[in-house]
Formats: structure tokens, sequence, C-alpha cells
């Protein structure tokens, strides 16, 4: 399964959100916003050729700290993570909460995704934590 932003000239909205999204993943997407704007964290919506999709980067100053996508089943948080600090996400107990909130881990080359489908309050605090997790580390 893929984002389902397609559209280029639809740029994502609220109102155009709506017609993808259940009212609860709107008002979970609509949460994930207000939170990150209470971290100084802002959302950078793109359409990108490549994969035919609009991605939202979540940046802090101009770091890159992971992205937000739109599925059918909702609103998915990805961060990235390279060789050198995988092993201090594992052993955080973050990485349980993860676990638990069905977030998903996929090894491309030198970087580990982890995809986390924002389908409960518990899941929105999680997604916060991790990029809290990605901004922090050294």
């Amino acid at each position: 399964m893929k984002p389902i932003l397609k559209d280029q000239t639809e740029f994502p909205t609220i109102e155009n959100l709506a017609k993808h999204l259940s009212v609860e993943n709107l008002n979970l997407y609509q949460q994930l916003l207000e939170e990150l704007h209470k971290h100084s964290f802002k959302e950078d919506w793109n359409y990108y050729k490549d994969g035919n999709n609009w991605l939202s980067k979540i940046l802090f100053k101009k770091k890159n700290l992971g992205w937000l996508s739109i599925w059918k089943t909702g609103v998915k948080v990805t961060v990235y993570f390279g060789e050198r600090v995988w092993p201090q996400l594992v052993a955080n107990d973050l990485f349980h909460q993860l676990e638990a909130n069905e977030a998903s881990i996929h090894k491309t080359g030198k970087l580990t995704a982890v995809l986390l489908p924002l389908k409960n309050e518990e899941s929105l605090r999680t997604a916060i934590k991790l990029i809290n997790f990605k901004k922090n580390i050294k």
C-alpha cells in the first residue's frame, strides 16, 4: 500500500484532507499539528514526482526530523535513523512503545525507517516522542 495524495493540483489543506480521511483520522492529524507546533516543529508539504505523492517534512529549523504521509488507513509518521544512532533507539524505552503501537521497521541501505501509524492518542504521543528523540540525538 502507498500514500494516497496523488493529485499534484490538490494541496493538502484540512479541507482536502477531509476528503481522504475519516473524522477520527482528521482529528488525529490536527492534534499532531498542534503538538508539532508546540515543540516549534513545522510541517512542509511538497509534491514529490518520484513517488507521485504529497509528503510533508517535519522540520525543526532546517533539520528534517521525519515525514508525514496520508494513507487510506490514516496518517503515518516516518522517521529515519542512521546506523550509528539505531542502537540508541533500540536501547530506549521508546522502542517498546513503538512496538506496542504497531510501528513497522524497514531497513534501506544505511538507514532504518520507523513507520508509525496514528491510530489514537497513545500513538500520537509516541510519534511526538519519536520526533523529539530524533531532534535530541547527537
